[in-house]
């Protein structure tokens, strides 16, 4: 059995109205100097607001960095870098969704590590390695769905090959997380159906990754049944206060699952953004079906992997009675699509805009992803492509 390795040094402060306590949060890790990283849209609707007020109440300066794109690239990362190190700035404070929380971890990384950003991307030859030489690092997702901010690692994408890449540690963990529901009342319904979509990919492809490891699989089970119980419920009613409680612990807890590992829904998603434009969680949901029905095929895993799928469809509200493991399984992928036509997600990528000759491009990157190597089926190049046209 492979080493699994768990990191959860975050302190998690979870409660509403926890972005007014951030000043008091940056005088705890002895922060002089604020670096706000976030995001346009998250600056226009006022979640920046509670987050000023208070390093302002504490008088504590600071500076903010408002160009993160939403795949954060990385000339996002130079960017705020540039401000950090001008400024004079001690730590970061990361506001928004999983792409200011990915190019905050690229900004902390080379605040103080030499050498360039493309070094420390996961597979890089030759590479560096990341030391605990980083700022403070505080995270408030306004979101719920990437669970960056549980998440050792952070996707940036490279500009030069126009394909996402990893950078991780346990070193990029923020040192506290506020898990405020209130940031996330504002998302409209589209949002909220594509994070809440991003959430459950984590919980269901850790859930279901070959790797002995119940502490991630307890995660993804819980985060798996808040998202059965709550997406709909906040898709159709945003200020549902115990729908977005339950969804932002989903998003936490689908990421603490991944440390397990993920699979090739992610690496088929990825491409989709870059290539495509489609946002990572719509991405992540329309390919759920047709991942679920490949990894059902003849294999080694198909047994286990089969009573994984069918408790997957038993947590969505399937009944067992009268069906096989086997048939129980495969009503997941049902569910699956099911639940994307309840969200108004387009589950067609043809619709999306995607070509043929979109399809040999994403599938050559694909298969460079870091993600399906931990697939319980493994995947080729051509399985990348039939995936894809199964979708369109």
């Amino acid at each position: 059995m492979s080493e699994m390795v768990y990191n959860f040094p975050s302190s998690i402060r979870f409660g509403w109205g926890g972005a007014e306590g951030t000043g008091g949060c940056v005088k705890d890790l002895n922060g002089s100097k604020v670096l706000i990283v976030t995001d346009k849209g998250v600056r226009r609707v006022g979640l920046l607001s509670s987050v000023e007020a208070s390093l302002e109440r504490e008088g504590i300066p600071y500076l903010i960095y408002d160009g993160v794109q939403p795949n954060p690239t990385d000339r996002n990362v130079e960017e705020g870098l540039e401000i950090y190190r001008d400024g004079d700035c001690d730590l970061v404070v990361a506001v928004g969704g999983g792409s200011p929380m990915d190019a905050a971890k690229g900004i902390i990384l080379m605040a103080r590590h030499p050498g360039s950003l493309e070094e420390y991307y996961r597979g890089a030859d030759p590479g560096r390695s990341i030391t605990a030489d980083v700022p403070g690092f505080i995270a408030l997702p306004t979101t719920s769905g990437t669970g960056s901010e549980v998440s050792r690692g952070g996707i940036i994408t490279d500009t030069a090959e126009n394909r996402k890449r990893a950078i991780g540690s346990r070193y990029l963990l923020p040192e506290i997380v506020v898990l405020d529901p209130g940031l996330t009342v504002s998302m409209p319904p589209g949002l909220t159906a594509y994070t809440g979509l991003d959430a459950l990919s984590h919980s269901l492809e850790a859930f279901v990754v070959d790797q002995y490891a119940p502490i991630a699989d307890a995660f993804a089970r819980e985060g798996m049944r808040l998202v059965a119980e709550s997406l709909v419920k906040v898709y159709d009613d945003g200020g549902d206060r115990r729908g977005r409680e339950d969804m932002m612990m989903a998003s936490t807890l689908g990421a603490m699952a991944f440390h397990k590992g993920l699979g090739v829904i992610h690496s088929l998603a990825h491409q989709l953004s870059t290539q495509a434009g489609i946002p990572h969680g719509a991405a992540c949901g329309i390919m759920f079906p047709h991942a679920i029905r490949f990894n059902l095929a003849e294999g080694p895993a198909m047994g286990r992997v089969a009573y994984r799928y069918a408790e997957v469809a038993g947590i969505f509200g399937v009944g067992a009675e009268g069906l096989t493991v086997t048939q129980l399984a495969e009503e997941a992928a049902e569910v699956m699509h099911k639940l994307l036509l309840r969200l108004q997600v387009q589950p067609s990528l043809r619709e999306w805009g995607v070509t043929d000759e979109d399809i040999a491009v994403m599938a050559r990157n694909a298969i460079l992803d870091h993600c399906h190597p931990r697939n319980p089926r493994p995947c080729s190049k051509e399985d990348m492509v039939g995936l894809y046209r199964a979708a369109l």
